[in-house]
């Protein structure tokens, strides 16, 4: 009988577990014997088990797990994962973010309509369009200009007082 690799590879396990029958094994022995690759696939798979076999971790199956299985199977469930009914999942953070950031940039928003309103300059002697209150001295000392000829004149005062550049 000619076998290849690729029945080989799909009787490993069980080869490698005994449970093939001699009729089965005889033939993948063969084929061992002359095959380089299959006999390093059948190594590799000879390690894993030994790590496993070393490992002996204690395992403990949850109640109801195979009741669980089995219902699943009967009922041609994939083997997908599926939120058990009772058992409520993880809720993402990220709407409750979102929210959050909405929320805080209408309160911005907002406050910073408030600050607008209160910081334009407001009564009879200065409307909100008037830029001469630019031009003013502020401190406990200042004198308000009269007009916008006394606020040219302080910008040229200013001007003159500033030490002039040499020439190149």
């Amino acid at each position: 009988m000619n076998v290849t690799c690729e029945n080989v590879r799909t009787l490993l396990s069980s080869y490698l577990d005994g449970e093939l029958s001699e009729e089965q094994a005889k033939p993948a022995r063969a084929h061992l014997m002359d095959c380089r690759n299959c006999r390093e696939a059948v190594q590799e798979g000879k390690v894993i088990r030994r790590w496993l076999r070393d490992a002996e971790l204690p395992v403990e199956v949850p109640m109801g797990f195979a009741a669980r299985v089995a219902r699943r199977a009967f009922a041609g469930d994939p083997g997908l994962l599926v939120p058990q009914p009772g058992v409520r999942g993880e809720k993402s953070l990220l709407p409750f973010v979102l929210k959050l950031a909405a929320v805080a940039a209408v309160v911005l928003f907002l406050f910073s309509l408030l600050i607008q309103k209160e910081s334009l300059p407001s009564g009879e002697e200065i409307q909100a369009t008037d830029q001469s209150w630019m031009f003013e001295e502020h401190g406990p000392n200042a004198e308000p200009l009269a007009s916008e000829e006394d606020a040219e004149e302080a910008e040229n005062a200013a001007a003159d007082q500033a030490p002039e550049e040499p020439e190149r």
